[in-house]
């Protein structure tokens, strides 16, 4: 009894550190092989319904439905050109099929398929299967943006060709390989401040190197405005959407985002912030180093802590889980327990499409981590496995209750 209980704390210690992506590589191995013993069937799923109280029971799902999953699974896999790791390729020999399709569920994160456990809350399982769409016009993102310079020349990115494309008073401004643009030279010009825009459309991304050697990502629906010389006491950019920063550090020049009626002050440090309207208040998350959030005295926040702007200014600090925050950046969407809608959200500026909810949006919450080079049809297909229907038509993607 006491080994039960012991194996029982053990499995819910290794599966949440498993949904937070906290898992050493010696847990990993554990985990792994605990999921192919099929003497932990049991133990495994009173884990999985006390971190997931609203996931339907293994055991409520027939096993043809069951093979459905897997055989869904499998497919998505080959489609992208996923491959799994040897190690969860295994586990499906030893094991029933239950175990097998929660074993592929859970365990994609950690073989490379990078899709995890989709949670439900109650809801009617729908009766009739959804036909996979046609080909359409919808495809996920690429390096795209406009550069409007200062006189309102607008240069199209994705169109130029690599070298320097432009010249603002004594800088030069060089697009780079792989969806970059620099600006070189700099120093005071004598023309006065000179400021330029680069903005993303939805289903753009694109990374921009400041005068200073600041670092930016920005999100798809994003823009940055900047002088193409930082020759004032700060360095001050103003954002719309999200983007990531590699500040290049300097004491002496704060560098200084405004973002709608918020200001975030960093001496060198990576942060994310995350400013779309329809996304609620400003979010500054830090990763490294140090910042101050709001005028005057302000806010600082440590790494992992995210500060949420009020109204009034006021700053709600929390700890916040980095992967998820800056997933978007290093090419993936990662969900914690995230309702359908903000998942539909990132979707649509992403994808460049178009969201309706036909009767109302589910009440569902998704946990996983998908690529974001996958097919929209592959993204939606993995929510479809719990029961969300969906249709496509042109740039439209209706979500049905």
């Amino acid at each position: 009894m006491q080994e039960v209980r012991h194996m029982q704390s053990r499995i819910a210690y290794l599966l949440d550190r498993f949904v937070h992506s906290l898992l050493t590589e010696a847990e990993q191995e554990e985990w792994q092989s605990i999921l192919q013993d099929p003497e932990y069937e049991s133990l495994i799923q009173e884990a999985m319904a006390a971190q997931f109280p609203s996931a339907p029971s293994f055991a409520a799902v027939p096993d043809q439905e069951w093979d459905a999953v897997l055989h869904n699974i499998y497919n998505v896999d080959r489609q992208t050109g996923f491959r799994s790791s040897r190690s969860s390729r295994a586990i499906l020999r030893p094991i029933n099929r239950r175990m097998a399709a929660a074993a592929v569920i859970l365990l994609a994160v950690v073989g490379g398929a990078d899709y995890l456990l989709l949670h439900r809350k109650p809801a009617p399982v729908a009766q009739e299967s959804v036909p996979a769409p046609k080909k359409d016009s919808i495809h996920p993102g690429t390096n795209k943006a406009i550069l409007t310079l200062a006189n309102g020349q607008q240069i199209l990115l994705d169109d130029a060709h690599n070298g320097v494309i432009g010249q603002q008073g004594n800088t030069k401004v060089i697009k780079l390989d792989g969806g970059q643009l620099a600006y070189a030279g700099g120093g005071a010009s004598g023309q006065g401040p000179m400021y330029n825009t680069i903005a993303t459309p939805r289903g753009g991304q694109y990374q921009i190197i400041l005068p200073d050697g600041t670092k930016v990502w920005l999100d798809a629906a994003s823009s940055l405005r900047f002088p193409t010389a930082f020759t004032t006491a700060t360095r001050e950019v103003q954002l719309t959407g999200e983007a990531y920063f590699e500040v290049r550090a300097s004491a002496e020049k704060p560098f200084i985002v405004k973002a709608k009626n918020t200001t975030t002050q960093v001496l060198g440090t990576d942060i994310n912030i995350m400013a779309y309207d329809e996304e609620g208040p400003v979010k500054t998350t830090l990763i490294q180093g140090a910042v101050k959030l709001g005028e005057g005295a302000g806010k600082q926040l440590a790494p992992g802590e995210q500060g949420v702007f009020g109204a009034g200014g006021v700053v709600d600090i929390k700890s916040v889980n980095i992967k998820a925050v800056t997933a978007w950046k290093d090419g993936y969407y990662f969900f914690e327990r995230t309702p359908v809608q903000n998942v539909m959200r990132q979707i649509a500026r992403w994808y460049d499409v178009d969201i309706v909810y036909s009767g109302g949006p589910p009440a569902d919450e998704i946990v996983g981590r998908i690529p974001r080079a996958a097919d929209v049809r592959e993204v939606l297909h993995i929510m479809e496995l719990i029961g969300i229907r969906f249709k496509i038509e042109g740039k439209t993607i209706t979500v049905l209750s």
